[in-house]
């Protein structure tokens, strides 16, 4: 068996390592969520359960995982905590649970997709935290979606975590087209969007290259947010397109090497 053989057994192994480790985090994280829930759904706060999740998971992420986040534009976030806002990202992999930990507001809910809700632990804590769900291409489970953001905005109070791409785009920084409704949302519900742009992370994590690495930092980046009380329905391509737009370029210059070097 030759030296190079070796090294790729040795770094596949390393990748599985790293994974079960991930593994371990979220369910760590989860399970203290799944813990406070019923004690929260008491007192009607039962969303304040994924910022208790996300808080043990943030520690995990950098002490057992090697994984840190740089966070660029959290006073932007300082809206969420007087009003319900809705916040919009970019979709790449399953690194996005990592950052999203170090940023969630107290009072958010998140969209997941419905395989998510039927997984052992996970699933649990997220229903149990009044998560919203969505199985991709069926109209009644997007409608759903739609009435539970709406409920939650209007009626709970809550901001909610929307990635408009719809889908993982890889890790790519061009992002793929942004779908209608977080925007649609936002002209109902008239909540300030709250754009956040996080780097490529294909060079941290790629299942199809079995990469998976510590000691990395993700870096992240709030924009400014945007009013929407005056948006009329006749804005809202505009604003998808001024928003991924705005997105695109944070996306780009953050996973420059310039900008590697500036940290």
């Amino acid at each position: 068996m030759g030296m190079a053989t070796l090294y790729s057994l040795f770094a596949t192994l390393l990748f599985y390592f790293q994974l079960l480790l991930f593994v371990f985090c979220v369910l760590v994280a989860s399970a203290a969520g799944l813990a406070a829930s019923p004690l929260l759904a008491l007192v009607r706060r039962r969303p304040a359960a994924n910022w208790i999740a996300a808080q043990v998971l943030r520690v995990l992420a950098e002490q057992v995982l090697g994984v840190a986040v740089d966070v660029d534009g959290t006073e932007h976030l300082a809206h969420a905590r007087v009003q319900p806002c809705i916040i919009v990202a970019n979709h790449q992999s399953l690194l996005d649970v990592l950052w999203l930990a170090c940023v969630l507001p107290h009072r958010t809910v998140v969209v997941a997709n419905m395989f998510i809700a039927h997984l052992p632990v996970l699933g649990w804590f997220m229903r149990l935290a009044g998560n919203l769900f969505v199985r991709q291409g069926d109209k009644l489970s997007i409608k759903a979606l739609f009435d539970g953001a709406l409920r939650s905005l209007e009626h709970d109070r809550v901001s909610v975590v929307l990635f408009p791409e719809g889908r993982r785009n890889g890790g790519s920084e061009s992002l793929l087209e942004f779908k209608k409704g977080a925007f649609y949302l936002a002209y109902c519900t008239h909540a300030p969007i709250i754009p956040i742009a996080v780097q490529s992370t294909r060079a941290l994590y790629s299942w199809s290259d079995r990469r998976f690495c510590r000691n990395a930092v993700i870096r992240m980046r709030v924009l400014p947010p945007i009013a929407t009380q005056s948006l009329a329905e006749e804005d809202i391509p505009a604003l998808i397109s001024s928003t991924r737009n705005d997105i695109q370029k944070a996306c780009i210059a953050l996973s420059s090497p310039a900008h590697a070097n500036q940290q």
